[in-house]
């Protein structure tokens, strides 16, 4: 008796796995576009004035700025942020077999935020350093706006070819949804992040052009001939 009993649990168990196998067969043939949002910012730049030198210095090396000699005394800073929020559906499944649930719609942001610029309050104002610092540190910002310009047509393309290759997620009970949810949501983000990596690493790159010594010395020049020029007369 007690192994006709093991038995007919064994075979409804059984039952049960190829059921729920065939069923999450029949989520992944779902195909389905979920509705892509993309949004960007570049922030609200801001200046301070306030700090010295070495306080600049010190935020330069906590963020890992190339600034080196006379433009340590300025600096241009950015935080890169991104989002991903995906909305999903249950789709039921015939026979009361479980639920699909399926991507219905994805919200991408990247964008900036707090883009600041620091100039040392040891640099005298409207001098020929201060104004070429000041320069400078513009025109880190501006390769910043025009960096993330260039790429949102790439963010928007990735956004909706990785949303449409979302594959629908197999649950017995819609208590699961949120579970459901939250992987579907990290596969996008493990997917989505890579091509963050790349915006980023594009960006230090065009960074990399303003800060270097040749540049350095080529701007530095401005204002000793500037200088030169003025104490002649």
């Amino acid at each position: 008796m007690k192994k006709i009993l093991f038995m007919l649990i064994f075979y409804f168990s059984l039952s049960a796995i190829v059921s729920g196998a065939e069923a999450a067969d029949m989520c992944r043939n779902i195909k389905v576009e979920p509705e892509i949002k993309f949004s960007t910012s570049y922030g609200q730049l801001s200046y301070d004035f306030r700090k010295n030198t070495k306080a600049i210095s010190l935020i330069a090396a906590r963020i890992g700025s190339k600034e080196h000699g006379a433009f340590a005394t300025g600096l241009a800073t950015v935080s890169v942020d991104n989002e991903y929020v995906l909305g999903t559906k249950a789709l039921p499944l015939r026979g009361g077999k479980g639920y699909c649930v399926v991507p219905e719609s994805v919200q991408v942001f990247v964008g900036f935020s707090r883009p600041i610029i620091y100039i040392s309050n040891e640099l005298p104002k409207q001098s020929c350093q201060y104004n070429l610092v000041l320069l400078h540190e513009k025109t880190h910002q501006r390769i910043n706006k025009a960096a993330l310009d260039y790429f949102v047509p790439y963010f928007q393309v990735a956004a909706q070819k990785i949303g449409y290759e979302l594959q629908p997620i197999y649950i017995q009970k819609l208590s699961e949804i949120d579970r459901a949810t939250d992987e579907m949501t990290q596969i996008f983000t493990d997917r989505y992040d890579k091509v963050l990596n790349v915006f980023k690493k594009e960006l230090a790159v065009e960074q990399g052009k303003l800060d270097n010594q040749t540049n350095y010395s080529i701007e530095d020049n401005i204002c000793k001939k500037f200088n030169a020029k003025r104490f002649r007369r």
